[in-house]
């Protein structure tokens, strides 16, 4: 058996037994989503997006399997990237109507975000989702929410497995976050056959979303107690990222590389699920209309873990090996040229000035934005010191631009 089958086979039972999502893991699973819905209820709500779904045949199988076990369904699409509330209460209005006691969210993670929070309404039947944004307010009312089957279409957010759901108010420009155990999905059906019909775009940002939730995971040592066993599921994943990512964009019919991403972005949510993610999650909104979520945390990522470095040098090393990067004395500089490495490998931008369409005033609006999360801040591998923090965060976003990090090396 090769070595990277040795890895899928770990990741493979890793998952398997993983709580307190029941994973249901392989090829051609979804075809099975009307028999495992059958387990919860016998009316589902279906939720999806806008249209991709449809085109590549994958809704077709679900509902043929829905109906072959009897389930009453109705489809709700059109969830947007960064679902708005005005989303989650359509999404809602059509559960309550059709008085559905589970939800089967098929898509990416914003359908799966939106499915959370429509849920949330639909088993509380009171209030307004803003009720429920912060840590921990859905429980006050409900221990678990209805019955969440998520399905996820793409190889990237881990959202299937995780505990928070992050909304967009539109209204303000902001997007706001739900954590709460009471959102967990009770079953996610992790098909890697659904990703073979994503372009390489779409495999790439998704791709290197899963890769920043890996290592920001495995980098968090604020919560290293919570889940000793999360660095070893962290390292397991990137080393499928790093082999399997190249590999499906190579060729996105590589069914072996599919496969290794779809092991990896689910290993990436059970990682998240007691480690936090980092700094590089801080800016992602304040550049969405240049850059899309995977790509503004995978171009921070470098510059982000330069910061750390001195907190986590051991760490950044074992990552470092997983990349082939060479002997050094100084680990931080030799960590920084593999992830650059690596990008350069995939095409992938070294710089916030690479982007279009991105200017420096753009620096400014995120390090005002991410100032004012003084939790995440503070709870970063190496904390940033909130009287420090827009001269700290500025110096990592302008090295960021320009592609150096000798002055954060200075910080």
């Amino acid at each position: 058996m090769k070595e990277v089958q040795r890895t899928m086979a770990r990741a493979e039972e890793i998952l398997k037994a993983w709580k307190p999502t029941k994973i249901d893991f392989g090829e051609g699973r979804v075809r099975h989503v009307g028999q495992i819905a059958k387990r919860y209820a016998d009316r589902t709500l279906v939720v999806i997006g806008r249209g991709s779904i449809k085109k590549s045949g994958i809704l077709q199988e679900a509902i043929q399997s829905l109906e072959g076990s009897g389930i009453t369904y109705k489809i709700v699409e059109g969830v947007e990237p960064n679902p708005s509330k005005e989303t989650v209460y359509r999404i809602t209005y059509h559960l309550l109507a059709g008085n559905f006691n589970c939800v089967t969210a098929i898509g990416g993670g914003s359908v799966i975000d939106a499915a959370k929070a429509a849920g949330i309404l639909g088993t509380t039947r009171e209030g307004e989702i803003d009720d429920y944004f912060g840590v921990g307010m859905v429980s006050k009312k409900v221990k678990r929410i209805m019955n969440l089957i998520a399905v996820p279409t793409t190889s990237g957010t881990g959202s299937e497995l995780t505990k928070f759901s992050v909304i967009t108010d539109a209204s303000l420009h902001v997007k706001k976050l739900i954590f709460d155990m009471a959102i967990v999905p009770a079953e996610a059906i992790v098909d890697p056959e659904l990703t073979y019909s994503c372009g390489n775009r779409v495999s790439l940002i998704t791709g290197l979303d899963t890769l920043t939730h890996l290592i920001e995971g495995y980098f968090n040592n604020v919560d290293e107690g919570a889940d000793p066993e999360a660095n070893q599921r962290a390292l397991i994943g990137m080393k499928l990222v790093f082999e399997g990512l190249p590999r499906v964009l190579q060729n996105g019919q590589d069914r072996e590389a599919r496969r290794m991403m779809s092991l990896a972005s689910t290993l990436g949510g059970s990682v998240l699920f007691y480690k936090q993610a980092g700094l590089p999650h801080l800016n992602s909104f304040s550049w969405s209309n240049v850059m899309d979520h995977g790509e503004a945390v995978a171009v921070m990522l470098p510059y982000y873990s330069a910061y750390y470095a001195p907190t986590i040098p051991e760490k950044m090393k074992k990552v470092g090996e997983l990349m082939s990067v060479s002997e050094s004395k100084d680990i931080r500089e030799a960590f920084v040229q593999g992830l650059f490495e690596f990008y350069r490998k995939i095409h992938f931008p070294l710089t916030l000035k690479e982007f279009n369409g991105f200017s420096e005033d753009l620096i400014e609006k995120a390090v005002k934005d991410a100032s004012q999360n003084r939790m995440k801040l503070e709870a970063s591998p190496r904390p940033v010191p909130p009287e420090r923090s827009d001269e700290i965060l500025r110096t990592i976003m302008e090295g960021a631009y320009h592609g150096t990090i000798e002055k954060i090396m200075n910080l």
